[in-house]
Protein backbone atom coordinates (compact mmCIF):
# COMPACT_ATOMS: atom_id res chain seq x y z
CA UNK A 1 0.00 0.00 0.00
CA UNK A 2 0.88 3.35 -0.16
CA UNK A 3 0.76 5.84 2.93
CA UNK A 4 0.40 9.89 1.92
CA UNK A 5 1.11 12.45 4.41
CA UNK A 6 0.35 16.02 3.07
CA UNK A 7 2.95 18.94 3.33
CA UNK A 8 2.01 20.94 7.10
CA UNK A 9 2.10 24.47 5.96
CA UNK A 10 2.69 26.80 2.90
CA UNK A 11 5.63 26.82 1.54
CA UNK A 12 7.21 23.82 3.66
CA UNK A 13 8.01 20.98 1.66
CA UNK A 14 7.50 18.19 4.29
CA UNK A 15 4.69 15.96 3.14
CA UNK A 16 5.77 12.07 2.61
CA UNK A 17 4.64 9.04 0.86
CA UNK A 18 5.86 5.75 2.08
CA UNK A 19 5.45 2.97 -0.04
CA UNK A 20 4.47 -0.84 1.03
CA UNK A 21 5.34 -3.72 -0.63
CA UNK A 22 6.71 -6.98 -0.01
CA UNK A 23 8.98 -9.57 -2.02
CA UNK A 24 11.14 -12.45 -2.21
CA UNK A 25 13.61 -10.17 -4.07
CA UNK A 26 14.96 -6.83 -3.06
CA UNK A 27 12.89 -4.48 -4.33
CA UNK A 28 13.03 -0.28 -5.69
CA UNK A 29 11.21 2.36 -5.32
CA UNK A 30 9.86 5.28 -6.98
CA UNK A 31 7.09 8.31 -7.25
CA UNK A 32 7.60 9.10 -10.53
CA UNK A 33 6.27 6.49 -12.48
CA UNK A 34 9.32 4.96 -12.67
CA UNK A 35 11.99 7.80 -14.21
CA UNK A 36 14.33 7.68 -10.89
CA UNK A 37 14.46 4.85 -8.41
CA UNK A 38 15.86 4.56 -4.83
CA UNK A 39 16.38 1.59 -1.88
CA UNK A 40 14.71 3.37 0.42
CA UNK A 41 10.42 3.13 0.34
CA UNK A 42 10.28 6.58 2.37
CA UNK A 43 9.86 9.82 0.19
CA UNK A 44 10.40 12.52 2.31
CA UNK A 45 10.49 16.69 1.58
CA UNK A 46 7.75 16.50 -1.01
CA UNK A 47 5.71 19.50 -1.73
CA UNK A 48 2.04 19.26 -2.55
CA UNK A 49 1.87 17.79 -6.36
CA UNK A 50 0.38 14.54 -7.82
CA UNK A 51 2.95 11.49 -7.42
CA UNK A 52 2.90 7.86 -9.39
CA UNK A 53 3.97 5.48 -7.02
CA UNK A 54 5.94 2.63 -8.44
CA UNK A 55 7.92 -0.75 -7.09
CA UNK A 56 9.94 -3.30 -9.07
CA UNK A 57 12.73 -5.53 -8.39
CA UNK A 58 16.15 -3.95 -7.79
CA UNK A 59 17.86 -5.56 -11.55
CA UNK A 60 14.93 -3.95 -12.72
CA UNK A 61 12.14 -6.89 -13.55
CA UNK A 62 8.97 -6.89 -13.16
CA UNK A 63 7.85 -2.79 -12.67
CA UNK A 64 4.30 -2.15 -10.70
CA UNK A 65 3.07 1.16 -11.15
CA UNK A 66 0.12 2.33 -7.99
CA UNK A 67 -2.51 4.48 -8.46
CA UNK A 68 -1.50 8.17 -8.23
CA UNK A 69 -1.09 9.81 -5.24
CA UNK A 70 -1.63 13.65 -4.39
CA UNK A 71 -0.29 15.51 -1.97
CA UNK A 72 -2.43 18.65 -0.90
CA UNK A 73 -0.44 21.77 0.21
CA UNK A 74 -2.53 24.23 2.41
CA UNK A 75 -3.68 27.29 0.53
CA UNK A 76 -2.33 30.78 1.40
CA UNK A 77 -5.85 33.10 2.61
CA UNK A 78 -5.53 36.64 1.99
CA UNK A 79 -6.41 40.03 3.65
CA UNK A 80 -9.00 41.57 1.60
CA UNK A 81 -9.54 44.67 3.76
CA UNK A 82 -9.35 46.12 7.19
CA UNK A 83 -10.79 49.24 8.53
CA UNK A 84 -10.97 51.04 12.12
CA UNK A 85 -12.62 53.65 13.85
CA UNK A 86 -10.41 55.40 16.91
CA UNK A 87 -12.12 55.68 20.05
CA UNK A 88 -14.55 58.73 20.58
CA UNK A 89 -13.03 59.86 24.30
CA UNK A 90 -9.74 60.31 25.74
CA UNK A 91 -9.60 57.05 28.06
CA UNK A 92 -12.42 55.20 26.47
CA UNK A 93 -12.24 51.75 24.67
CA UNK A 94 -14.21 51.78 22.16
CA UNK A 95 -12.17 51.70 18.91
CA UNK A 96 -12.73 48.80 16.59
CA UNK A 97 -10.95 47.06 13.90
CA UNK A 98 -12.54 45.03 11.17
CA UNK A 99 -10.93 42.53 9.42
CA UNK A 100 -11.86 40.70 6.09
CA UNK A 101 -9.84 37.52 4.50
CA UNK A 102 -10.65 35.06 2.05
CA UNK A 103 -8.93 31.59 1.52
CA UNK A 104 -9.96 27.91 0.94
CA UNK A 105 -9.67 27.24 4.05
CA UNK A 106 -11.62 29.05 7.20
CA UNK A 107 -9.64 31.55 8.65
CA UNK A 108 -8.83 32.96 12.19
CA UNK A 109 -8.04 36.55 13.10
CA UNK A 110 -5.47 38.54 15.16
CA UNK A 111 -4.63 42.16 16.24
CA UNK A 112 -1.63 41.19 18.27
CA UNK A 113 0.63 39.34 15.70
CA UNK A 114 -0.73 36.39 15.97
CA UNK A 115 -0.19 35.70 19.64
CA UNK A 116 -4.08 34.61 19.70
CA UNK A 117 -6.50 34.22 17.20
CA UNK A 118 -10.54 34.57 17.14
CA UNK A 119 -12.72 33.16 14.80
CA UNK A 120 -14.06 36.56 14.32
CA UNK A 121 -12.25 39.70 12.07
CA UNK A 122 -14.47 42.24 14.27
CA UNK A 123 -12.63 43.10 17.23
CA UNK A 124 -14.46 45.85 19.40
CA UNK A 125 -13.64 47.80 22.77
CA UNK A 126 -10.08 48.85 21.28
CA UNK A 127 -8.51 51.60 23.65
CA UNK A 128 -5.65 53.44 22.13
CA UNK A 129 -2.31 51.81 20.50
CA UNK A 130 -1.07 49.74 17.93
CA UNK A 131 -2.50 46.30 16.77
CA UNK A 132 -0.95 44.19 14.25
CA UNK A 133 -3.35 42.23 12.36
CA UNK A 134 -2.70 38.85 10.99
CA UNK A 135 -4.77 35.81 9.74
CA UNK A 136 -4.18 31.93 9.51
CA UNK A 137 -5.83 28.88 8.61
CA UNK A 138 -7.70 27.35 11.03
CA UNK A 139 -5.70 24.24 11.41
CA UNK A 140 -2.90 26.94 12.49
CA UNK A 141 -1.11 27.11 8.35
CA UNK A 142 -0.19 29.44 6.48
CA UNK A 143 -0.27 32.66 8.97
CA UNK A 144 -0.53 35.78 6.98
CA UNK A 145 0.63 39.16 8.97
CA UNK A 146 -0.67 42.21 7.75
CA UNK A 147 -0.63 45.89 8.60
CA UNK A 148 -0.22 47.49 11.93
CA UNK A 149 -3.68 49.58 12.71
CA UNK A 150 -2.71 52.50 15.00
CA UNK A 151 -5.94 53.67 17.14
CA UNK A 152 -5.76 56.97 18.41
CA UNK A 153 -7.87 58.60 20.96
CA UNK A 154 -8.32 62.25 21.42
CA UNK A 155 -5.88 63.97 23.20
CA UNK A 156 -6.86 65.48 26.17
CA UNK A 157 -6.41 69.15 28.02
CA UNK A 158 -3.70 69.71 30.79
CA UNK A 159 -3.95 72.49 33.04
CA UNK A 160 -0.36 74.21 32.57
CA UNK A 161 -1.53 77.06 35.57
CA UNK A 162 -4.08 78.01 37.91
CA UNK A 163 -3.65 82.04 39.21
CA UNK A 164 -6.41 83.40 41.78
CA UNK A 165 -6.65 86.76 42.63
CA UNK A 166 -8.45 87.51 45.99
CA UNK A 167 -10.79 90.08 46.65
CA UNK A 168 -9.63 93.48 46.85
CA UNK A 169 -11.74 94.74 49.53
CA UNK A 170 -13.82 93.43 52.25
CA UNK A 171 -17.39 92.02 51.64
CA UNK A 172 -16.08 91.78 47.56
CA UNK A 173 -17.46 88.93 45.82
Amino acid sequence: GVVPTDPSDCNVNDGTITINASSTNALEYSIDGGTTWQASNNFLGLAGGTFTPAVRNVDGTCEVLAPQVTLVQPSVPSIDNVTSTDPTECDSINGTIIVTASGANVVEYSIDGGFSFHPSGNFTGLGAGNYQVAIRNLDGSCQVNGQTITLTAPSAPIITEVTETDPSNCGLA
